[in-house]
């Protein structure tokens, strides 16, 4: 197999992807991978979000690139219905769909509050199930193929303690990935999902910043480490390529073992 057969098939040149949460620990990593191999990123963000100059910037210098950034509050359906199709409007066509936006709260089930679970559930499963809607819908309004990757959690798989709602709704992804990859395969966009184990990012500080419960964490991975955000690279850019045709569907587990012991 030659480097330019590979260097062909997972190409990204010319593509547009489009990402939620892009700002985020894992989202920057993936934002610039894409960039890297020769995709436009877009970027729907919490209005006035602090990451997004950061987010430009790392394009820019890494990548060479620039980013469009689009002001949403995934909270709200509307908002994020309007933001697509502000999207839309500004005449940029679809390629690529990478949800990457997630909050956790961490507490005992009997514990869990009506607030949390309402912040969990409109983040974590409504906003991506829209996402995938409104993408998909251009696609197919279009008549043009696409992927769309959905970033879960090995949680969906294995609830661990006190994760009760985040694991409900990121086993909602999983899914949700599955319905949407069986309605629109024969329309050749390929849905996926990547599930992550236990990563150094901001947003598991909750999780690790206790030794506790750090040493209990590392004790469940063979590969006796958390995972980078650049892990989920390698991943991500297979699913985003053309030289993925037939995958879709899936969960591809990114744990360092996690889910195997």
């Amino acid at each position: 197999m030659s480097t330019d057969y590979l260097l062909q098939v997972f190409s990204l040149t010319g593509k547009t992807a489009i990402l939620t949460g892009a700002t985020g620990g894992l989202g920057n990593s993936l934002a610039l991978a894409l960039a890297k191999a020769g995709a436009s990123i877009v970027s729907i963000e919490v209005p006035g979000d602090p990451g997004s100059d950061a987010l430009k910037k790392i394009i820019s210098e890494e990548a060479g690139s620039s980013v469009r950034s689009f002001p949403c509050d995934l909270t709200k359906t509307a908002d994020l219905r309007a933001c697509y199709a502000s999207i839309w409007e500004a005449g940029i066509i679809p390629d690529i769909l990478v949800n990457c936006a997630g909050v956790v709260r961490v507490s005992a089930c009997e514990h869990s509050t009506d607030d949390d679970m309402d912040l969990l559930i409109s983040v974590n499963m409504k906003a991506t199930y829209v996402s995938c809607q409104e993408f998909g819908r251009k696609l197919l309004d279009l008549n043009r193929p696409g992927k769309i990757i959905n970033i879960a959690s090995v949680t969906a798989f294995q609830a661990n303690r006190y994760t009760g709602v985040y694991a409900a709704t990121k086993g909602a992804v999983v899914q949700m990935t599955k319905a949407f990859s069986n309605e629109w395969a024969n329309k050749n966009i390929q849905v996926n999902c990547i599930s992550p184990g236990y990563m150094a990012t901001p947003m598991t500080t909750v999780h690790t910043q206790d030794e506790a419960v750090l040493s209990y964490l590392l004790g469940r991975v063979p590969a006796a480490r958390l995972g980078l955000p650049s892990d989920l690279e390698p991943a991500v850019l297979f699913l985003a390529s053309p030289a993925n045709t037939f995958t879709t569907g899936t969960s591809v587990t990114v744990d360092g073992g996690f889910c195997g012991k």
